[in-house]
């Protein structure tokens, strides 16, 4: 069976129907093998690709990913993804605008506080402007304006970096740092995430890619830093998020980025990078937590 190509790059997102498929049809396809918009097949890229090519995490679930990759179309939850207005529609401008601002901040080593409040603020973080750390993050992410090679190997050592200077600041909106700093590289972790693709909520669990567990705190869902499988479950997510990101260059399937994206550089056309990869999953699990109906916040 072959998917339907899908409709202009210009039209509505995909409707909240088509991100449920797995749960209904449970299709075994490969959705999104069109670019998006065009009706052709996109251009396989020998050898580009999206980050450093390193060995699957030691507990690489290959039976989940395949399974993962099989029932969800992820070119739709990409332009399905939205956060307070932030959507494909409108070029995902506040994502733009921050991946520009703190990419260019790592190249130049310039990476620190009002970055790391700016995330927080984001985040929702009470008193983000209470948040300390050095004036310049020490960390070295970009030589010659290219990701470190070490980054892909050692994601844990990275956040780890930043979490011992940026004390408080908490799992979830730490991986954001990184996330906006290096995007081809890694991408975020969040409570929704975790509950969908982990543990704490079996209610809402509908893959097993990770190790770590979200717990209820007040009215929030929070992701200790605590437990024992962190950071080491962050290694085993950016890993996870590079290898799908591989499959789906690989496999020709077509990322649909926004045109600011491409024209400043941020973005291959049609390739996954790892916070692609993280943004459609995000997408995902949003959907599967309304459709929960939880009363907590996520």
């Amino acid at each position: 069976m072959t998917a339907e190509p899908r409709g202009p790059v210009l039209r509505r997102p995909v409707p909240p129907a088509i991100l449920r498929q797995h749960e209904t049809s449970r299709r075994r396809d490969r959705p999104g093998r069109f670019a998006a918009g065009s009706g052709k097949f996109c251009k396989r890229y020998p050898g580009q690709e999206t980050g450093v090519r390193a060995g699957p995490p030691a507990r690489y679930r290959w039976d989940e990913v395949d399974r993962l990759l099989g029932d969800l179309d992820f070119p739709a939850l990409y332009r399905g993804y939205a956060r307070d207005g932030d959507t494909w529609e409108k070029g995902f401008p506040e994502i733009y605008q921050l991946e520009q601002k703190m990419t260019t901040a790592a190249k130049g080593r310039t990476l620190g506080l009002g970055h790391v409040q700016e995330i927080a603020r984001r985040d929702g973080i009470p008193d983000h402007n209470l948040i300390t750390c050095p004036g310049r993050l020490s960390i070295l992410l970009y030589i010659d304006d290219a990701p470190a090679y070490w980054l892909m190997h050692d994601p844990e050592s990275s956040i780890r970096t930043i979490e011992d200077q940026t004390p408080g600041l908490g799992p979830a909106c730490t991986s954001r740092v990184l996330r906006f700093a290096v995007p081809v590289i890694f991408g975020a972790i969040n409570a929704p995430l975790v509950r969908v693709l982990g543990h704490g909520d079996p209610g809402a669990q509908r893959y097993h890619l990770l190790d770590l567990a979200a717990t209820p705190a007040g009215t929030r869902w929070t992701i200790s830093a605590r437990q024992p499988a962190w950071p080491r479950e962050y290694g085993v997510w950016i890993k996870t998020l590079q290898a799908i990101a591989r499959r789906l260059n690989r496999e020709e399937v077509c990322c649909p980025h926004p045109e600011p994206f491409l024209r400043s550089g941020l973005r291959d056309r049609d390739i996954w990078a790892a916070a692609d990869v993280e943004m459609a999953l995000s997408s995902y699990a949003s959907e599967i937590l309304r459709k929960k109906c939880a009363p907590m916040r996520c």
